[in-house]
């Protein structure tokens, strides 16, 4: 009986020991998402099918992330019909991420707004959620920019 008990006892003992030692293998959740102050589109004037670059201001650089996913959307106000165009860029830039804005090129000629709708992160670490990717926060996620009719190569025929 005493034998029973000590093993009983013992194995309690491991047991708790297992269940209460922190394991070194847990992954480190220390990456802090970015924030940015405000988009800057260059150049201002863009013709249809061309492109632009998009640059967000850094306000906070936040921790141990290093690639940035924006989803923007363009969008004319001016007419009946708005004219909206969506995309997605990457960029692997930390110091001051910038990113190409491609115009469509059935995109009419006008004043568009620029916005950056999502800025999606990814860290070698975990953020606070436990997740390899984070939200991003902008404080002025919109820009103005004119677009242009395409240019359009003379036609050299004519004489």
């Amino acid at each position: 009986m005493k034998r029973n008990i000590f093993l009983f006892a013992t194995l309690l003992m491991v047991a708790c020991s297992l269940i209460f030692t922190s394991c070194n293998d847990d992954p480190d959740m220390d990456a802090v998402p970015p924030s940015f102050s405000e988009v800057i589109v260059s150049p201002t004037s863009v013709p249809a099918g061309g492109s632009a670059t998009a640059t967000l201001k850094i306000k906070s650089m936040g921790n141990k992330w290093y690639k940035l996913k924006c989803t923007w959307t363009l969008m004319q106000h001016a007419s009946e019909d708005p004219y909206i165009a969506k995309g997605e860029s990457y960029t692997l830039e930390m110091k001051e991420p910038n990113f190409t804005i491609a115009v469509p090129d059935e995109a009419p000629a006008g004043t568009y707004t620029l916005r950056i709708t999502k800025l999606t992160v990814e860290a070698a670490s975990l953020f606070a959620n436990g997740s390899p990717y984070g939200s991003s926060s902008i404080e002025n996620n919109s820009a103005t920019m004119t677009i242009t009719e395409a240019e359009h190569p003379e036609d050299e025929s004519e004489e």
